[in-house]
């Protein structure tokens, strides 16, 4: 299982892939929690609402965030592609990090098709709700 930290960076970083998805009251209380590391307490101080309130809409906003990822899966691909500019990095084999060079811009996402994949997704996941 793992720890709080690691809870609030890996729902930090969903927040940031997917943030926009959210409902904008959802999002600004998870950007405000996750991001900008303001307690549930003063959260729901600024915003004038129960401690309750501010919970309920982290946990939706998790539980969206973490659907979103396990559909689209862009945090997995971040990490892979990251990996692999890690090792051109370490490597002083050039044509390693030629083929992996070729391996990112040849796997990598086109950012129009990413949009088309994350309207197409919302609308699914709209209907569903």
């Amino acid at each position: 299982m793992e720890n709080e930290l690691e809870k609030k960076e890996k729902v930090g970083q969903w927040l940031l892939l997917y943030g926009k998805l959210l409902t904008k009251n959802i999002c600004h209380r998870m950007e405000m929690f996750y991001l900008e590391d303001y307690s549930i307490t003063e959260i729901s101080q600024l915003e004038k609402v129960s401690r309750n309130a501010v919970f309920e809409s982290l946990s939706h906003g998790e539980k969206q965030l973490s659907k979103y990822e396990s559909i689209l899966k862009l945090d997995q691909k971040n990490e892979r592609v990251s990996s692999l500019l890690e090792k051109i990095i370490e490597t002083d084999d050039q044509e390693e990090k030629e083929k992996l060079a070729d391996y990112i811009i040849n796997n990598s996402l086109d950012q129009d098709w990413l949009y088309e994949q994350l309207d197409r997704q919302l609308y699914r996941l709209k209907a569903a709700m």
